[in-house]
Formats: C-alpha cells, structure tokens, sequence
C-alpha cells in the first residue's frame, strides 16, 4: 500500500511539473518552428549526439511528423520516469536517480564539444555553431543567420521598427537588450566591473572588451594586413579602408562615409547643431574632440611637446606641422606645378594662385583676397591705424612686415639672394618675382584670353585690355587712361616741369607732375589759356 502512494505521488508531480516543461517551449516556440521546417530536408543531427537513455534514440525527423519528434524529443523530468503507475519503485530506478545527480538531464551532447542540452531544439541550433549554417536569409540584404529570431531582429534595420521605447525620455529601440542598457544611462547604474582596475560598465560585451586592454588581446586579425583588433565591430570599420566601402549615406547630399560616427558629424553640418558647448565661454561644437582641444585655450594646457626643439602645443595636429620644419617633409604638392608645401591649408592657398579663385573681400570697398590675413592687412588702409614705427625716420606702418622691409632701406641689408645669379634682394617677394625670369613661370593667367604674366600686378594691368577702364586721370585736363605709366608720359606734354628733379617711387613723380601743372591768365584779361611745350622736330 505504501509502494501505491508513492507511485500516486510522483504521477502527481509529474502532472504538476509538465505545464512548466510546456511553457518553457511556448516560450522559444518560434525558434522550434523554424527549426523544424528548415530542418525537414537534412540529416537527423541526433546522428550525432549521445543520449544518456536509450528511450531519447529516436528516429529521424520526417515531415510527416514534426510534432511527434519534438514530443518525443523532450527529456524525462527527474523524479517522473516513464512506467505503469501500478508499479512499484524499484531499487533500479532509485540507484538510476542517485546517479543522476538531482539535476536535469540533458541527453543530447555535442561529439565535437562536449557541450549537453535538455532540448533537441536547442541541440540542432548549437550544431550551427560548428558547421556554419545560417539557413536564415534575410530577403532585403541577403544576410543569413543562424537563427530566425536574429533574422526578426535584423529585419527592423530595413523597417525601422522600434517597438522599445524608453519612459523616461522616450527614445526608442529594435531590442529589448538595448533598451536594458539604455535605462541604465538613467539610472547611472553599472553593474559590471573590471577586476583589475575597478572600472565598472553598463552592459557585460563592454566589459569583455576593456578586458583586452589588460590582458593585451586582440582576437580580430584583417586577413589582408594583419592588423589585430580587440573587438570585431572595429576590425569590421578597419576592413572598409581595403575594400572602399561607404555604407553610411547621408540622405540630403548623397555624402557615404564608411563609420557611422562619421556620418552623424557629417549631418551636424545640415542642421548646425553643436551639441558640445564650452562651460567658460559658451562657445560651442560639433565634435567632443574639438571641445577638448578648445578648453586648453581657457587652461593654457600644452600637452605636447617637440622633442627636436621642447616647443609646447596644445594640439597634436599642430605638433605634426611643426616637426616638418625639422625633418624638411613636405608632404602636400600642388597638382598643377609640383610646389611642396608642409601644412594643407598651404596649398590650398596655393591652388588659388591657379584657379584665381579669391573668397575673401572687403566689406568697405570689395576688394577681394586669396588669403584672410592679407583681407586682414587691407582692412587697415580703411581704418588708418599705423601701429608700427620706424626708429630711424619716423615712418609708420600698418604691418609689422612692412615695417621690417622698411628697415632695410636704413641698414641697407639685402639678405635674399638669387642663386642664378647672384643677384641680392632687401624683400623675399622681389626674390620670387625676379626668379621667374630664370624660370620662365607665369602662375597669373588671364581667364578671358589665356595670356600668362610673372607678377599678379602685370595681370591686373591687364585687365583693363578687356574692360576698357581708365582709372588714372590726368587732374590739368581730365583725360583718363588705362595705365599709370601712360598718365605720367602724358602729364610731361604739359607746363613748364622742373627737369633734373629725382625721386625714390614712381607714385612721388606722379604727385610731383601733377602739382605743378596749373593754368596761367595771359595780359588782357582773356580767358586763361594752357601752355604746352611743343615737341621739337628734330632733323
């Protein structure tokens, strides 16, 4: 009688249990499915495995019956065999419970890991790992996956479906994992922490990689340089760079970056947002790093240091230019006629000299620049502010350049030097301009006939060819024309001029010649007439 009741009991635990076992399956019932239909062509995979009992050997899968198989895959619960209620509890089957441990049996084992699992299910998917299979194709972008969940949730990067929406600020995601981690930016929570140093992280992956930087791993190897990285998400950035692939287009431009990050401060320039602002000044930015680099200018922090010359800078980009004065590398060359230049916003100034291309004016009078700090320069003529002195005769200047080449007039130095020859120059321009005679170079072309000239001022003589203007007028009669040398010829036609009278500049014997031209009345009070010597006729 007391065997009955104990029999009575474990059936009642076996009713009592199996609604679990049932749920567990409704649970990952979508990848039982799948399982079973993708599998109704191939190979028994319990061909492989080893049962722990011989009642889990079943035949292999047919389609005529799926169901079937997935029952009687399903494994035996402790404490519930399968036998006649009626029969008693042997010493068999208690030795057989003993040996089990009090665990769940998991009669299906992998052969090539060694791995267990309670669920056929399970098994056939854990196989995939070893054989490669991914007989779930996604049919926007034909990429496979092992799994038909995973494919449902690749599918939401086509669909943009987001069904994870965050309450507290409303953001929403494609997986429940990711929004998991997204509340913790909320909740400042982070319950993964680095052994080694003590660092903690939100999600466990983030975790495993800063593991590597103690343990010095890189496991991600580029098949084509050899390059190793810590975690795949930047091998697989690292492999666009060989195979050139943009996958990040921006939707107003057609712009394709190959990292997303790119993109998305791409997309800062549409919307001219700046999401990173500086605490002291309010000035604000489109890259973190560039935030960074402009609070040295509030700290005066120098980080980097030239080891040539101990020459502090607070970038390193700045660094980089200045160690090319030292090694003499000049990495930017001009297409066009082959110049160096160590710094690319050099040739870009360059490339102007080209393309004629001038993108800074004068607000005053519009006049227009190549460079800014020339616009800068011309913005002092307008202003008439003359900062810089000359010790010796007083003059002033608007420049500090100026006033060094005006310094050379006292001291007579002229340390630039033509290695043609020999030639000496006091200004480095009057070198560049003079070499072209050696060289034959005439870098200003003129865009309406193509006619090439040495010096910028020669081109913009040139001009006047074209536009027929006549900006130097004659102040005794008025008559205008097109070229300065043209007025001054032109002014010695009139009145007497005081002759063996010398001057330092050409603009000096303009003003000279003009100043002393004036009418003359002639006795009898009749209108005044212009005296004009008349050339001679010689012979």
């Amino acid at each position: 009688m007391e065997g009955l009741l104990t029999v009575a009991v474990q059936q009642d635990s076996e009713l009592e249990e199996t609604p679990k076992h049932e749920g567990h399956f409704r649970d990952g019932r979508e990848n039982q499915e799948s399982c079973l239909k993708q599998e109704v062509h191939e190979e028994d995979p319990t061909e492989d495995c080893v049962p722990e009992h011989d009642e889990c050997t079943r035949t292999p899968r047919t389609r005529s019956s799926p169901t079937t198989t997935q029952a009687d895959c399903r494994p035996q619960r402790r404490g519930a065999p399968r036998k006649n209620p009626n029969q008693k509890n042997t010493d068999a089957s208690a030795e057989e419970e003993e040996e089990r441990g009090g665990g769940t049996r998991k009669p299906w084992k992998c052969q090539d890991c060694g791995k267990a699992f309670s669920y056929c299910s399970a098994f056939t998917l854990h196989q995939r790992t070893h054989t490669g299979e991914k007989p779930f194709s996604c049919p926007d972008c034909s990429k496979a996956f092992s799994q038909s969940v995973h494919l449902m949730l690749h599918r939401r990067t086509h669909s943009g479906e987001r069904p994870y929406t965050c309450g507290e600020c409303g953001k929403a995601f494609s997986q429940g994992s990711y929004l998991a981690a997204h509340r913790r930016t909320h909740t400042g929570q982070r319950p993964h922490s680095c052994a080694d140093c003590g660092k903690a992280f939100m999600r466990p992956t983030h975790l495993a990689q800063h593991r590597r930087v103690h343990t010095g791993e890189r496991p991600f190897a580029c098949g084509q340089c050899a390059k190793a990285f810590r975690n795949r998400s930047s091998l697989l950035e690292h492999q666009r760079i060989h195979t050139g692939e943009k996958p990040f287009v921006c939707a107003q431009c057609d712009k394709a970056f190959r990292f997303s990050s790119a993109l998305i401060r791409h997309q800062r320039t549409h919307t001219a947002e700046r999401p990173y602002a500086c605490g002291q000044c309010a000035k604000a930015f489109t890259q973190i790093t560039h935030l960074a680099q402009h609070r040295r200018v509030h700290t005066g922090e120098k980080p980097y240091t030239c080891p040539e010359c101990g020459a502090p800078f607070s970038q390193s980009a700045s660094l980089a230019e200045h160690r090319r004065i030292h090694t003499g590398e000049k990495p930017y060359t001009c297409a066009q006629c082959g110049k160096a230049f160590t710094q690319v916003s050099h040739l870009s100034q360059h490339r102007r000299v080209h393309t004629g291309e001038r993108p800074y004016a004068c607000r005053d009078c519009g006049r227009a620049f190549s460079n800014r700090s020339h616009l800068v320069q011309h913005h002092l003529v307008h202003t008439g502010v003359r900062p810089y002195k000359c010790l010796e005769c007083g003059a002033t200047c608007s420049h500090v350049s100026s006033l060094i080449e005006h310094q050379k007039v006292h001291t007579g130095e002229k340390p630039y030097r033509c290695r043609d020859c020999g030639r000496a120059f006091s200004q480095g321009s009057s070198l560049t301009l003079h070499r072209r005679t050696h060289t034959g170079e005439r870098p200003y072309a003129c865009p309406e006939c193509g006619k090439a000239f040495s010096n910028r001022s020669y081109l913009i003589q040139h001009h006047i060819v074209h536009t027929g203007e006549k900006p130097y007028e004659c102040s005794g009669c008025g008559k205008a024309f097109g070229f300065s040398s043209a007025l001054i010829r032109h002014q010695r036609t009139h009145a007497d001029k005081k002759v063996g009278e010398t001057f330092a500049q050409l603009p000096h014997l303009t003003q000279h010649l003009s100043s002393d031209w004036e009418e003359e009345p002639v006795d009898g009070g009749g209108p005044a007439e212009t005296v004009v010597d008349q050339p001679k006729n010689e012979g």
